[in-house]
């Protein structure tokens, strides 16, 4: 009797996989029924929740007590289905060798796989900027570069302890068959015909994304230069000694980012420089040389993965003051314009109209009158 198989997705943040665990979840229904792909939980935080008990002194802010639970249910229904289970998180990417390795016993009824998906350095440092930018960070795109090639174990930037593929699979892969420890390569931009990102990742899983059709909405929209610019001096002024979590997760996340400057159809973020590039390319042909050495299975090309060092041109998209002054001006009239009023002053207004038009009328009768004489 064949055993069945857990994947374990562990990552990388920043590679496409809120798109993947989304669309997986939407059509787990079908996946089970068509392609025997088990994907448990309740709800998808389950999966959260799992990743971050695994690792609750990493993660004390978010290990909540009426999760703790939620590996252990996962862990019983993937016991209980004979086929494929999927099990997905970014923040497995940063366990311990003694936090797999209790994975790994849970899950000794199933033949294991551990998958990353990945990308190369000249599209994650930008995205992972950005993406810091957004949670209240405030260093520049190359203050932040130049943290990581000078003090690449910097603890207040822990961008290698998430973006580290060839440490994160050897150690979710160790003692596993190097066949299967799997690394989806993410495609180029515009790669034309090649296979894309969805379909990579579910040839891992053994079912066909194409009957997984549930549509996913867009999310997680990239920021403009400039936008990202004002997000970052708006920082300054908003750190954690100023102003709580909660509010600038609704103040500034849901409503500054997600209402107003989301609204923008220009997406054209930042760059490296010529220096830059060069060193991301350095990096990335060390590091896919450590993944050919150890006989992971890539899926896709790892020239995906490649930096092509450039010229400098200068031209890396870094936003002017004035650009970013409009958009400042843009942001801060729409949140003017469509702030709501305070019911007090809704009905002032109306009074204040009903005045004015009246006095209008009133003037207009005077007018005719005199016409009239």
């Amino acid at each position: 009797m064949s055993r069945p198989t857990v994947v374990i997705h562990v990552g990388l943040p920043k590679t496409g996989t809120t798109y993947l665990q989304d669309r997986l979840w939407r059509n787990r229904d079908t996946a089970l029924r068509v392609g025997g792909l088990l994907y448990p939980g309740v709800e998808m935080s389950d999966h959260f929740h799992a990743a971050v008990h695994l690792q609750p002194e990493r993660y004390l802010d978010w290990v909540d007590p009426a999760h703790a639970d939620a590996w252990g249910r996962m862990v019983a229904q993937m016991r209980a289905w004979p086929g494929t289970s999927l099990v997905s998180h970014e923040l497995f990417s940063t366990a311990t060798s003694d936090q797999v390795r209790s994975v790994l016993a849970d899950l000794d009824f199933a033949d294991v796989h551990v998958v990353a998906t990945v990308r190369d350095l000249a599209r994650q440092l930008p995205s992972v900027w950005q993406e810091n930018v957004k949670n209240q960070h405030t260093s520049s795109l190359d203050e932040f570069i130049g943290s990581l090639r000078h003090d690449p174990v910097d603890e207040q930037e822990p961008f290698w302890e998430f973006q580290d593929f060839v440490r994160i699979l050897r150690t979710w892969g160790d003692g596993l068959p190097a066949e299967r420890v799997h690394l989806v390569t993410v495609p180029p931009s515009g790669s034309g015909p090649a296979a894309s990102l969805w379909d990579r990742f579910t040839s891992v899983l053994g079912v066909d994304g194409a009957d997984l059709d549930v549509p996913v909405p867009p999310s997680n929209a990239a920021l403009t230069p400039a936008q990202v610019e004002l997000l970052r001096r708006l920082n300054t002024h908003l750190q954690p000694d100023t102003v709580a979590w909660d509010r600038y997760e609704w103040a500034v996340k849901r409503h500054l980012i997600g209402d107003i400057l989301f609204d923008s159809v220009d997406r054209h973020g930042r760059t490296l420089t010529a220096d830059q590039s060069r060193w991301a390319a350095e990096r990335s042909e060390a590091m896919i040389a450590a993944v050919a050495d150890a006989g992971f299975d890539i899926v896709g090309d790892t020239g995906d993965l490649r930096v092509a060092p450039t010229t400098d041109t200068g031209a890396t998209g870094e936003p002017t003051p004035e650009e970013t002054l409009e958009v400042a001006t843009a942001a801060l009239a729409r949140i003017l314009a469509t702030m709501p009023m305070p019911a007090h002053r809704r009905g002032a207004r109306s009074r204040l109209g009903a005045v004015v038009r009246g006095g209008r009328r009133r003037a207009a009768a005077l007018a005719l009158r005199r016409r009239a004489r």
